[in-house]
């Protein structure tokens, strides 16, 4: 599988035409997006906006590892981070031609409100109400200093008056733990397992987890899950420009609030202590994953990815007495990317979420289950991939939301759903019961307790993310001289 090193120039033309953030985390901790509805009879005021003022500021790829390695080498941080995406209707409005055939993803042309029937998502009329209108586009802004990037956000609202409706702005936030690792508002390290794309970063996720990829399977320094990726995962040749070495991305965002205080009310109801959490998410808060241990505290849990839940389905049966097949990470991401049987191959994503709003109490700090928060916070959901019917869709429907998944008994009683994010139709939220671990590593398990939804879908769309050479080609032609 060929990594990108972006220290060979030959790499140069592509980093340099797709946007930042596909193929690695922009890093920063704030975040504004701007979703964009387009006025009927400002196509050409619209487009050409896009094309001299946008195009300039959207943040390439080479740009971002620039700036990561200035950081790296001299402590100086990145400017603000800039995105631009559009959805099929946004495309429509601009002009392009044949966008079904062109951007021919079934889920993308649909649109996230059409698609009810595979994500089992609440009705429309139900998302909040910026959600709810048609948008054409989303630009993300993210910055370290928050000042700059509202001053940023202020300009594009007020630049886009004469042309634009802007039908909802959300903003992110990083939280951190005691540990400096980044957290979700359920007090879980989040983001650890990603595919990694770049050839440094693969090379360091081997030292930091002593592995060796050359070493033989049976040998303990062999790697038990691969991080590595390719492009394809995640590229998509753009359609509407000619130069070479110019791709994008298929992209989704959700808005999924959480409910901390249900969530932590039944967690303690489970009277598991806190292998009950590690139970429905597959790690402990500090990351530690619970198929290796009954307790926290693994050296280095925050960024530990090295695991697997067996190679052969005698080992995957085993390893569900000390992780679920309902848990989270497990129902999402198999990580040997195949079914219990070996026969199919799984898809994966590159995650980009980020929490949203703020909890009045230090995440490091216990408080009372009245102080924790029951709306208003959550997950800004953002990923990249191919195909969102193939990659995203798939994950959320047939794994996430899929009782049966993974079962690798035949005949035996389904598993459940994600505990986390599946979803049932017409159940929002909805209740699920599973089958614990009774005692951790062994077969026995608990009776079937009861365990409801606390993540929300409360509104998103399907978009794309086009190059940057198509994005300067919306340059009206005199603007070129």
């Amino acid at each position: 599988m060929k990594l990108i090193d972006p220290m060979d120039f030959s790499n140069d033309p592509l980093l340099s035409n797709i946007q930042g953030n596909i193929l690695k985390g922009h890093g920063r901790d704030y975040t504004t997006h701007i979703f964009l509805q387009f006025q009927k009879g400002k196509e050409k005021t619209a487009s050409a906006w896009i094309g001299i003022y946008l195009a300039e500021k959207v943040t390439s790829f080479k740009k971002q590892l620039w700036e990561r390695e200035r950081f790296k080498r001299n402590r100086v941080p990145g400017g603000i981070f800039t995105g631009l995406f559009l959805t099929a209707a946004g495309y429509a409005y601009l002009g392009m031609p044949e966008v079904d055939t062109k951007l021919d993803d079934k889920a993308f042309l649909d649109g996230m409100k059409k698609r009810l029937p595979i994500t089992c998502d609440p009705d429309p009329k139900d998302w909040e109400q910026g959600f709810r209108k048609e948008a054409h586009a989303m630009i993300l802004l993210a910055d370290d200093n928050v000042a700059r990037m509202e001053l940023a956000a202020r300009e594009i609202v007020e630049l886009s008056e004469g042309f634009a409706t802007v039908v909802a702005v959300e903003y992110g936030n990083v939280i951190r733990n005691e540990n400096g690792d980044g957290i979700e508002h359920f007090g879980y390290v989040d983001g650890i397992s990603q595919p990694l794309f770049l050839k440094d970063e693969v090379d360091e996720w081997m030292k930091f987890h002593n592995a060796d990829p050359k070493a033989p399977k049976d040998h303990p320094s062999s790697p038990k899950f691969d991080p590595t990726a390719d492009t394809d995962l995640v590229l998509v040749k753009d359609p509407y420009t000619d130069e070479p070495d110019s791709f994008g991305s298929y992209f989704v965002f959700r808005k999924l609030e959480q409910n901390v205080k249900g969530f932590k009310e039944a967690e303690e109801d489970l009277e598991l202590g806190e292998l009950g959490g590690a139970y429905l998410v597959g790690r402990f808060e500090d990351g530690s994953p619970v198929v290796l241990t009954d307790d926290e505290g693994l050296i280095g849990a925050g960024n530990y990815n090295n695991f697997n839940y067996g190679n052969t389905p005698q080992a995957v049966v085993a390893s569900a007495s000390r992780c679920p097949y309902f848990a989270h990470i497990r129902k999402t991401n198999p990580r040997d990317n195949k079914i219990p049987d070996g026969k199919r191959v799984l898809p994966v994503m590159a995650r980009r979420g980020i929490p949203f709003g703020q909890r009045d109490k230090k995440t490091a700090i216990a408080p009372c289950k009245e102080e924790f928060p029951e709306k208003g916070v959550g997950l800004l959901f953002m990923s990249y991939q191919r195909s969102i019917e193939d990659q995203f869709e798939v994950i959320q429907h047939n794994m996430a939301n899929n009782p049966d998944f993974p079962n690798p008994i035949p005949g035996a009683p389904g598993t459940g759903v994600d505990a986390i994010i599946g979803q049932l139709k017409d159940q929002h939220p909805a209740k699920h019961e599973y089958q614990f671990p009774a005692h951790y590593g062994k077969p026995a398990l608990t009776a079937r307790l009861p365990f409801t939804q606390f993540v929300t879908m409360k509104g998103g769309e399907y978009f794309f993310t086009p190059s940057i050479p198509f994005l300067r080609s919306l340059k009206p032609s005199s603007a070129n001289h």
